[in-house]
């Protein structure tokens, strides 16, 4: 990342959070409006949940149409990253597989993605039987009947690209402020009017809250109760042997068993990401183990050695603890909530890097015009939680 600018006294909009959704939007922002738009990030950029995230690009979002809609949109920018902001981005084709029980929850699952990219003509295929053995011979597929494959999933660096939105940004006259802590709001007349900060006070007429795991805290701050549920994760990372990196490695895909709590996909420089997700445990996002259990880290290499034989011999290359913040749903909050002007965008844990374009511009058009041509508003809506404190039904997976 660059030098990072200076506080400024005053903003159009000020974005608070320095990760992939915050960036996005400042990069959105300063391309298609002509708002004076500055970012604060209390550490360095993508240094929250974004710097951990598996950052892993796909479409198949089962029967949720929505989420699939703006995945697309964010693929097509990502692929072309570099001649939309002038920044190059790591970005690794790698199909992703849904694998499938039939008549269990996530062979619906599987089949009802399969039919929602085939009616957004993104490409997907289906495998059974001797076809299923044959594309995924490195696989144990004991108790999997089918598997839905989104040909065209991919992987990228979520740290390169936050940066690259980030850099971006700045070349359209943003300011991008890291080092700096937000401790409050002002408000007058039901409006918010000001940013406070550890480093000064920036008069501002629009904010936008992004700031992942911390979202509810600095909501707090101007009375709106965010519902976000935060919790650890735990991922290692794999290097394989020479063998399984000369005859399987290439055709290793971005999958998991049906019904467990992780999932894995290849890494650059031939390794194996494998991840937690959903597990239920929830943190302080300032204050917890950074380091996986034992126990875990023992039962996710034997379930990986079990599903895919050739990591047997595979060595333990690293491992770290990240945090997911999740709304009850597991759907995006996008809102003017509380004072006019407070703009809140949270719950992306899982899926904020596949969107991290589409939310960009998202964001950028409801604070600036109220709405967006390109999804509809009103399905992320806080409004959802006054008569179900779990929001929708099903939700994002």
């Amino acid at each position: 990342m660059d030098a990072a600018d200076r506080l400024p006294e005053a903003a159009d909009v000020t974005i608070v959070g320095g990760g992939i959704i915050g960036t996005s939007t400042a990069y959105f922002l300063s391309t298609e409006t002509d708002l004076d738009v500055l970012l604060v990030e209390r550490d360095a950029i993508a240094s929250g949940s974004t710097g951990d995230s598996s950052a892993i690009i796909r479409h198949h979002y089962g029967g949720d149409a929505i989420y699939s809609e703006l995945a697309a949109w964010s693929h097509e920018f990502y692929r072309n990253f570099e001649a939309e902001t002038g920044e190059a981005i790591a970005y690794e084709p790698n199909r992703l597989v849904r694998m499938g029980e039939a008549g269990a929850e996530s062979g619906d699952y599987a089949d009802a993605g399969y039919e929602v990219l085939e009616d957004l003509d993104i490409p997907v295929s289906r495998y059974e039987g001797q076809e299923l053995e044959t594309e995924f011979p490195m696989l144990n597929l004991d108790g999997i009947d089918f598997a839905v494959e989104d040909e065209t999933a991919a992987y990228s660096d979520a740290t390169d690209v936050a940066g690259g939105f980030a850099r971006a940004a700045q070349n359209e006259g943003a300011t991008v402020v890291t080092g700096v802590t937000v401790d409050g709001f002002a408000v007058e007349d039901d409006a918010v009017t000001a940013v406070e900060t550890d480093a000064g006070r920036v008069e501002t007429d629009d904010v936008l809250l992004a700031a992942g795991p911390w979202t509810p805290d600095l909501a707090e701050k101007v009375d709106v109760d965010v519902p976000i549920r935060r919790e650890r994760e735990q991922i290692i990372l794999l290097e394989p042997s020479d063998e399984f990196v000369a005859e399987e490695y290439d055709m290793l895909p971005t999958t998991s068993r049906p019904g467990v709590f992780w999932y894995m996909r290849p890494d650059f420089n031939d390794g194996v990401l494998i991840a937690t997700h959903y597990r239920g445990e929830e943190v302080d996002p300032d204050a917890y183990k950074r380091d996986p259990d034992q126990e875990i880290l023992l039962e996710l290499v034997d379930e990986i050695e079990d599903f895919v034989p050739g990591l047997t011999d595979a060595k333990l290359r690293g491992e770290y603890c990240g945090v997911y913040s999740n709304t009850p749903d597991r759907d995006f909050i996008l809102d003017q909530i509380g004072p006019q002007g407070f703009h809140v965008a949270c719950g992306f844990s899982g899926h904020g890097f596949k969107h991290g374009p589409s939310m960009g511009k998202v964001l950028s058009d409801m604070v600036a015009e109220g709405d967006t041509d390109l999804t509809d508003l009103s399905y992320f809506s806080m409004d959802r939680f006054e008569d179900n404190p779990e929001g929708h039904e099903g939700g994002t997976r």
